[in-house]
């Protein structure tokens, strides 16, 4: 199998992206707590946190996790990290590209197949942020990435099989969303 769904090697992996980017010169020490409406669209709790490392840089990590009975009967549970860089100059306002790893679990039915599995893997992200108080701001952003899967891929009211029977890479949406989020000082 994929070493790559080995838990450790996530985590492993996220952490240096973390360490990377808090390494750098740390100007500012702003936090910001961040929540994804439309992934609450479809019923997924999410939550996010963005530290800014300098004058240009920001890290946010986040986790999802869905409700087993949603209106897409899709039941998603991850995490996500970027490093973000800002064009603007001036962090947690206007436009950033992020570089970001995303691992997930999923359980979903798609034209009477049912899909059972783990994803994960890198993207680049583009967004805007725009201010709207000095502490409120909201934020556009979507990108792409390129993820491998390992799924149980069987007929709905069929048995589902012993081990994962389907493996292979996909290119997908990465940080689409319309974020709230709320500035701490």
């Amino acid at each position: 199998m994929l070493k790559l769904f080995n838990q450790r090697t996530i985590q492993k992996a996220a952490m240096t992206m973390l360490l990377a980017c808090a390494v750098s010169h740390m100007h500012a020490q702003l936090i910001a707590a961040k929540t994804n409406a439309l992934l609450w669209g479809n019923l997924t709790p999410n939550l996010s946190f963005e530290l800014v490392t300098s004058e240009k840089t920001s890290v946010m990590a986040g986790a999802f996790y869905s409700v087993d009975q949603n209106p897409l009967d899709c039941s998603i549970k991850g995490v996500d990290i970027q490093a973000r860089y800002w064009i603007s100059g001036r962090p947690l306002a206007q436009s950033f590209i992020a570089l970001g790893l995303q691992g997930m679990r999923y359980n979903a039915t798609f034209s009477g197949k049912r899909h059972f599995g783990d994803a994960a893997g890198p993207g680049l992200v583009y967004g805007y942020a725009l201010p709207l108080t000095k502490r409120f701001n909201l934020e556009f952003s979507a990108g792409i990435s390129l993820m491998w899967f390992r799924e149980q891929k069987y007929e709905e009211g069929t048995p589902a099989p012993d081990n994962y029977n389907s493996t292979g890479m996909k290119v997908m949406p990465m940080g689409l969303g319309i974020t709230c989020t709320y500035i701490f000082k």
